[in-house]
């Protein structure tokens, strides 16, 4: 998959942007620390506890974006079959991710409208100018 610019909003940054590699991030370290019973802060990566944490799923998060769509593995995130996932590189994950990437295509195929063109269209010029000249008039007159 082509990664794109598709900016979201961090609950962790005071509503700032982030890539869609940050946001995954940031929702797989939230089920982490539902596991754990912490609380996720402002800013939570740049802490020790979460800093290689964190940076070690990022990575995980752009090499699933190369194959997946961020529609895809966001969905696949938040459906009831990963609540219990806590790392972008557990193995069952990839099969939840490519089955929403199934339904993800199938809803571009479906709303994409096949057009029907044809393919000889040629268009008449308006060759027929008509000038308010002095000349012209008189030729009309003829």
């Amino acid at each position: 998959m082509v990664m794109n610019k598709k900016q979201y909003p961090s609950k962790y940054s005071n509503g700032k942007s982030v890539s869609a590699a940050q946001y995954i991030t940031e929702i797989i370290c939230e089920n982490k620390a539902k596991q754990d019973g912490k609380d996720l802060h402002y800013r939570f990566w740049v802490t020790p506890e979460w800093d290689k944490y964190y940076r070690n799923q990022i990575a995980s998060a752009h090499s699933l974006l190369k194959k997946y769509s961020d529609i895809a593995i966001v969905k696949s995130l938040k459906n009831p079959k990963a609540s219990r996932i806590y790392s972008l590189r557990a193995p069952h994950l990839i099969a939840i991710i490519e089955q929403e990437q199934k339904l993800v295509d199938q809803q571009n195929t479906e709303l994409s409208i096949k057009l029907e063109r044809p393919e000889n269209i040629s268009f008449n010029k308006n060759t027929t100018k008509k000038s308010n000249s002095i000349i012209s008039k008189l030729k009309d007159l003829e």
